[in-house]
C-alpha cells in the first residue's frame, strides 16, 4: 500500500478530491474483484433485495444493477466486511483526517458495460464541515472518461450548504478524475461531483466508504 503524499493531502483541502494510487494490489485486489463478479452475477441470475440497487431502460424491460448498498451486511462480500471493519483504507482515512477515523457505510457502485447511465451532478451530503467526511472510492477497474469516471468542480466543497449544484457546474471548471485498478479516489462528502455513463465493454465498479473522525456523531 502507498500512502497520500504531501501534494495529494494539498489537493484534498483545497480542491476536495485527490487520488492515491495503488492502495491495494495484487491477491486482495484480485479476490475483492471475484466478490464483486460473484455480486453482480447473482443479481443477473435473478437475486433481488433492497440493498440490490438497480434501473430499467426506457424501452427495456432488463434491469440494469448500479450499487449494492450496505456491502457489509451482504452474504456474498465477507472481504468487502473486511474492509469496512479494519485494514488499508481505515488507516488512509486517518491519514487523511489527521487521527483515528471511523467507517460510516460502504457500497458497491456499478457501471456495467454500454448500459450504465449518467450520476447526475450532486453533494452528498452537506451536514459536515470541509475536512470533517470523507468518501475513499476503491476502484476494482480501471476507470476513465469512457468508462464512467468521476468529474469534480474543484474547491466546491468549501461552498455554502445551499449552493445550487447546477450553476456550480456550469461555472466549472469541471475536471475528469481517472484512476487505475487498486487506486483510492477520495472525496469531501461536500464536494460537487458526477460520473458518466459507460459506453465500453469494461465494467467500472468500486467500493466506496464513507469515513468520519472517531469522535464524530453521526446518525
Amino acid at each position: 500500500m502507498t500512502g497520500p503524499t504531501a501534494d495529494a493531502l494539498g489537493r484534498l483541502r483545497a480542491d476536495g478530491y485527490t487520488v492515491v494510487p495503488a492502495v491495494v494490489t495484487d491477491q486482495l485486489l484480485e479476490r475483492l474483484r471475484a466478490e464483486a463478479d460473484a455480486l453482480v452475477a447473482a443479481f443477473e441470475s435473478g437475486h433481488r433485495g433492497e440493498d440490490f440497487w438497480h434501473f430499467t431502460r426506457e424501452g427495456e424491460s432488463t434491469p440494469v444493477l448500479y450499487r449494492v448498498h450496505n456491502l457489509e451486511q451482504q452474504p456474498g462480500a465477507p472481504l468487502a466486511a473486511g474492509l469496512f471493519a479494519t485494514g488499508p483504507l481505515h488507516h488512509l482515512a486517518e491519514t487523511l483526517l489527521g487521527g483515528p477515523a471511523r467507517a460510516r457505510v460502504i457500497a458497491m457502485i456499478v457501471k456495467m458495460p454500454h448500459v450504465a447511465a449518467a450520476v447526475p451532478w450532486h453533494r452528498d451530503r452537506t451536514d459536515a464541515e470541509p475536512g470533517r467526511a470523507i468518501n475513499l472510492s476503491l476502484f476494482l477497474d480501471g476507470s476513465d472518461a469512457s468508462n464512467g469516471c468521476l468529474e469534480f468542480v474543484p474547491g466546491s466543497h468549501l461552498l455554502a450548504d445551499d449552493a445550487d449544484v447546477d450553476q456550480v457546474r456550469d461555472a466549472g471548471p469541471v475536471l475528469p478524475v481517472g484512476a487505475r485498478a487498486g487506486d483510492v479516489a477520495v472525496h469531501d462528502v461536500r464536494a460537487v461531483h458526477a460520473s458518466r455513463p459507460n459506453s465500453t465493454e469494461r465494467p467500472r465498479r468500486s467500493l466506496v466508504i464513507e469515513f468520519v473522525p472517531a469522535d464524530t456523531e453521526v446518525p
